[in-house]
Order: structure tokens, then C-alpha cells, then sequence
């Protein structure tokens, strides 16, 4: 149990974003109010690309200030992003039987497309930025 609890502490911010999406993805779409800046067609790809990238940076920086080790991050931060993208598309399938919203292949795609590019991103900064810096107590 204290093994989860320090889990559940080093990756708060993961949980908490990952809430949010699963909060946002599973209410129906009736509830949502389009903001101005992003009423034109097919901006809810934008929001996915989005929400996904940000929930991959977020734990890609929680993970490497958890290990602090360069080459265990390394390793293995490529194998836990994929379920980030898993997660996706679990989510696109549950939708319509939990919200009734469709479940859509180009959703799922912007989704993955956000982990992509956020993975790319986060590789790339971590050269010039120590994020172990972050979250060290």
C-alpha cells in the first residue's frame, strides 16, 4: 500500500490530467459550450491532439523526476507512452456505450498524433532542461 501511495504522489499530475480526460471523454457532447476561438469544423481534434499531448509531457516529466536515472528512463518511457495511446482508444470504444457520443477513428488518430509529438518534444528539450529539477523535493 505505501508502494501505491508514493506511485499515486510522483505521478499526481498524470493522475490528475488523466482524470480530466476521462471526465471530459466520457460526458456527453450536449454539455459542452464551443468556445469562440475554437468554433469552426472539426476543432474537437485540436482539443484531442491536445489533451493527449499534454497528458504525455506531463508524464514523461513525472517520470523521469521519479527515476532520476537517465538510463532506466531511457529504456523504458517509449513502452509506457504507448499506453497512453491504448488509453485512447479504449476511451474512443467506450464512449458511445457510457455517453452516447460516436466513437471516431480520426479522434483516436489526433490523439495518437498528440503523444507523438509531445514524446518528439519532450525528447528533445530534454537535452537543454533538467527536469529532475521540477518535482525533487
Amino acid at each position: 500500500m505505501k508502494k501505491l501511495t508514493q506511485l499515486a504522489i510522483n505521478y499526481k499530475f498524470t493522475i490528475i490530467t488523466l482524470a480530466t480526460i476521462l471526465f471530459l471523454s466520457l460526458k456527453t457532447s450536449k454539455d459542452f459550450n464551443t468556445p469562440w476561438f475554437l468554433d469552426f469544423p472539426h476543432s474537437d481534434k485540436l482539443v484531442h491532439f491536445g489533451m493527449y499531448g499534454f497528458l504525455t509531457l506531463i508524464y514523461l516529466i513525472e517520470r523521469t523526476a521519479y527515476f532520476r536515472v537517465k538510463s532506466e528512463t531511457k529504456k523504458l518511457k517509449w513502452v509506457y507512452t504507448i499506453w497512453i495511446v491504448i488509453t485512447g482508444a479504449i476511451i474512443e470504444i467506450v464512449q458511445p456505450l457510457i455517453a452516447g457520443r460516436e466513437k471516431d477513428i480520426i479522434d483516436f488518430g489526433a490523439n495518437t498524433f498528440g503523444v507523438i509529438i509531445a514524446y518528439i518534444a519532450f525528447s528533445l528539450l530534454k537535452r537543454y532542461y533538467n527536469f529532475n529539477k521540477i518535482f525533487s523535493s
